[in-house]
């Protein structure tokens, strides 16, 4: 098909609904109506004669719909960062899209040694946990998540440890101490909605059944997990880079030195519009640096 005959509006819906997995949030992002993205959906089907969509809860791509937004969406993500360069040449910018307990406990104690290194970048920082695959990656410059090894497709570049420490404030341990992991259980036990699995790793590999989860203190994010556990609240499964400088400090202590549950660490991956920017390699690179320092110096406290 020649570029003249390229159906873009249709294309643009398609590309969103396949982001989404949702006709109804791609409408939203597209500013119309449901029934507009169903009807341009319909139309680039019957053009290439082709289901794009098994609409099922949520939808989910047919095999031909994989194949077509593997090259849709890198090429609208291309395109919409080569028109913001044109718009805003400066490099002195960075979006940085980051979890906000990684935020909050390890990456703002530190961008001071960046800002020192470049006094006229503006690093623009914005939290969130949604997945790689649902984020408009256009909208940043580098993404940072925790990214199991097998997602190597998306030329991520693993720099921060994921190990996970069972926590919590000294007090609890002078009270109760934990000499074997069944001991664990006459502590509360802290986690995050988001990372409910952890704990069960935790006790199936040391041999213990877990307790019920009403037994369990709940958060929706890790960073109020962490705040629980320096509060006395309970025991909590995070990640010993985050807590590092609290068990230095010995605001926390480890609770006890459990099995390890498979890691996941965290990793940064440059978007389509970040390369080849010098500021964005320096700061990919400063990262890589104190995340080396970082995972050396947690080593020292456990």
């Amino acid at each position: 098909m020649n570029r003249r005959s390229l159906p873009l509006n249709a294309l643009r819906a398609f590309e969103s609904v396949g982001r989404h997995r949702s006709f109804s949030l791609a409408a939203d992002e597209l500013g119309v109506t449901h029934g507009a993205v169903s009807r341009q959906i319909g139309m680039l089907e019957s053009l290439l004669g082709l289901r794009l969509f098994r609409r099922s809860q949520p939808i989910e791509l047919t095999n031909e719909g994989q194949a077509l937004f593997s090259g849709v969406g890198p090429a609208f993500d291309r395109l919409s960062a080569t028109v913001d360069s044109l718009m805003s040449p400066s490099d002195h910018t960075l979006l940085v899209n980051a979890p906000p307990t990684f935020t909050m406990k390890w990456l703002i104690p530190r961008l001071s040694v960046f800002q020192r290194r470049h006094s006229k970048a503006e690093i623009r920082l914005t939290t969130s946990t949604v997945g790689i695959r649902s984020l408009k990656l256009s909208d940043f410059d580098v993404v940072i998540r925790r990214l199991p090894k097998a997602a190597s497709e998306l030329s991520a570049h693993a720099f921060l440890s994921g190990k996970l420490v069972a926590v919590c404030a000294p007090e609890r341990l002078e009270t109760c101490p934990v000499l074997c992991a069944e001991d664990i259980k006459k502590h509360r036990l802290i986690e995050a909605k988001s990372n409910e699995s952890v704990w069960t790793q935790w006790f199936e590999q040391a041999g213990c059944v877990k307790p019920p989860s009403a037994d369990f203190l709940k958060f929706d994010e890790m960073f109020y997990v962490v705040q629980a556990a320096l509060e006395g609240l309970g025991v909590a499964l995070v990640p010993l880079s985050l807590v590092a400088d609290d068990l230095a400090a010995e605001n926390l202590v480890l609770a006890f030195d459990g099995p390890d549950v498979n890691a996941v660490d965290y990793a940064y991956i440059v978007t389509p519009g970040g390369h080849g920017r010098p500021l964005l390699n320096a700061f990919c690179s400063w990262l890589s640096e104190e995340g080396a320092a970082s995972n050396q110096f947690s080593r020292t406290v456990i």
